[in-house]
C-alpha cells in the first residue's frame, strides 16, 4: 500500500512539472517572463556580414536578433539570390552555435510587394524568428491614402493575401504605424488588425513614428489591441531619427507605464540604429553597449 501511495504521488508531481513547463513553452520554445533585449541587424550597413553581426550582438550581450531583410536589397545580396534559403539556413545554424536567436524580422517594402514579403516569410521562418515586420501599403494611384477606410481596405486585402503561407511557415506578421497618411496614427494599425481578425497578423507599436506625429506614449492604451512587439527609438519629435531612449525626447517612463497598462508581454525591441550605423566601425561596440545598457534599465 505504501509503495501504492509513492507511487501515486511521484506519478502527480512529474505530471504537474509537464504542465508547467508546457505552460511556459509555445511552439517548443520556452518563454521567458523577462523581455528579451533585441536589436536590428540594420545597426550596420547594406551587407554588413551577418555571422559577424550574430557574433559581435551575442559578444557584447544582447537576447536576440531582429533581422532587418530591408538592408539586404542590393545586387549580389545572399537575400536575392536563388539558394537564399541555404543562406538562412547556415544564418540559424550559427544563431544555435552562438547562443543568441533570430526573434523577429523586417521585410522590405510594402505589404503588397509580392517578391520581398513571400521571400521574407519564407527566410523568416528558416531563420527561426516569430515575427515578421511588413510595412503597410500606405499610398493608393501615387497619392497618399489619408482615409482611415480606404486605407484598412486596401492593407486588410493585401495582407490576407499572405496569411495561408504565415500559417503553414510558423510566422506571425505584423503591420507598423509608420510616416504617412493613415498609416501614422497607431489607432489605424490596431483597427486594421481587428478588420482582419487573424492569429498570424498583430501589430508592432514604433513610438518613434508616433512621437513625430505628437503622438504621446500612452496612445497604445487607447488601441484596443495589445500590440505583439515594439520598435524602441527615439527622435526630437520632427523627424525619424532613430536615436538611443534618452538622446532625443521621449518620455521613457510614460511608455513603460503604457506599455504594462496596455497588456504588452513581448520582448524589449530595439530599432535605435542610426547612431550605430553611421559611426566608423572602430565605435561601434562602445555605442551598442550604451544602447544595451539603457534597454536594460527600461525594461519592465
Amino acid at each position: 500500500m505504501r509503495e501504492t501511495v509513492h507511487f501515486l504521488k511521484v506519478t502527480v508531481l512529474l505530471g504537474l512539472t509537464v504542465l508547467v513547463l508546457a505552460a511556459r513553452c509555445e511552439g517548443g520554445r520556452e518563454e521567458s517572463t523577462v523581455p528579451r533585449i533585441v536589436t536590428t541587424t540594420d545597426v550596420f550597413e547594406d551587407g554588413y556580414p551577418a555571422e559577424k553581426a550574430i557574433d559581435r550582438l551575442a559578444h557584447l550581450g544582447y537576447e536576440g536578433i531582429d533581422m532587418g531583410f530591408d538592408y539586404w536589397v542590393f545586387d549580389g545580396s545572399p537575400f536575392l539570390a536563388d539558394n537564399y534559403i541555404d543562406w538562412a539556413r547556415g544564418l540559424r545554424k550559427h544563431a544555435d552555435e552562438v547562443g543568441i536567436p533570430y526573434t523577429h524580422a523586417h521585410a522590405p517594402g510594402e505589404a503588397d510587394d509580392d517578391q520581398w514579403v513571400e521571400r521574407s516569410i519564407e527566410a523568416t521562418a528558416v531563420l527561426g524568428a516569430k515575427y515578421l515586420v511588413i510595412h503597410p501599403i500606405f499610398k493608393s494611384a501615387d497619392e497618399v491614402i489619408e482615409d482611415k477606410s480606404e486605407f484598412i481596405a486596401i492593407n486588410a486585402e493585401a495582407i490576407k493575401k499572405w496569411l495561408p503561407l504565415a500559417k503553414q511557415r510558423g510566422v506571425v506578421l505584423l503591420s507598423e504605424n509608420i510616416l504617412w497618411g493613415a498609416s501614422s496614427d497607431p489607432r489605424i494599425i490596431a483597427s486594421l488588425v481587428k478588420e482582419v481578425d487573424s492569429p498570424y497578423f498583430g501589430w508592432c507599436f514604433d513610438v518613434g513614428h508616433a512621437w513625430c506625429f505628437g503622438y504621446s506614449p500612452d496612445i497604445v492604451k487607447e488601441c484596443g489591441v495589445v500590440p505583439l512587439s515594439i520598435h524602441i527609438q527615439d527622435n526630437h519629435g520632427n523627424g525619424d531619427e532613430h536615436l538611443i531612449p534618452g538622446d532625443g525626447t521621449i518620455d521613457f517612463d510614460v511608455f513603460v507605464s503604457a506599455l504594462k497598462e496596455s497588456g504588452y508581454r513581448g520582448d524589449c525591441v530595439l530599432e535605435a540604429h542610426h547612431q550605430s550605423l553611421y559611426a566608423p566601425d572602430e565605435e561601434r561596440d562602445g555605442i551598442l553597449a550604451r544602447l544595451l545598457e539603457v534597454a536594460r534599465d527600461l525594461r519592465w
